[in-house]
């Protein structure tokens, strides 16, 4: 009978080890998921303020940007009427980049290159103030 009571305080032993360490484990991942947020969200700040003093390319930035949007920012499109970035960001992702872009042909290459410039030019002045306004949202 002794034995039996050793082994039941054991097993709820061996459990309550088990549920600390899941526990553990479940607060460590809630840890780096708000850490990859936070550093998600610097990125974009970054990013942002790169587009509107013209220190990249304009299209990787917005490229860049909707990317991190999309991964650590699921509620982003709902959250703001980002309407032009939103559009001109989801044009540039539907054209190839990276090594699919250097695959294609070098004509092709260009006449996408040109796409992006109109593209930028035309709703130049929607998407810096889509930007500042991102600005404000991600430094909240």
């Amino acid at each position: 009978m002794l034995w039996l009571i050793a082994l039941a305080i054991l097993i709820v032993a061996g459990l309550g080890w088990y549920a600390w360490s899941l526990t553990r484990q479940v607060k460590t991942l809630a840890h780096q998921r708000a850490q990859a947020r936070r550093d998600a969200l610097l990125g974009i700040h970054i990013l942002i303020d790169s587009y509107l003093t013209d220190q990249v390319d304009r299209s990787e930035c917005v490229l860049r940007i909707r990317v991190l949007l999309d991964a650590h920012q699921e509620n982003w499109l709902s959250a703001l009427e980002l309407t032009r970035f939103d559009e001109v960001s989801g044009a540039i992702l539907t054209m190839p980049f990276g090594e699919a872009r250097q695959q294609i042909d070098a004509t092709i290459r260009r006449e996408h290159d040109a796409a992006r410039r109109q593209l930028l030019q035309i709703h130049e002045a929607e998407l810096a103030a889509e930007l500042k306004r991102l600005k404000e949202w991600v430094n909240q």
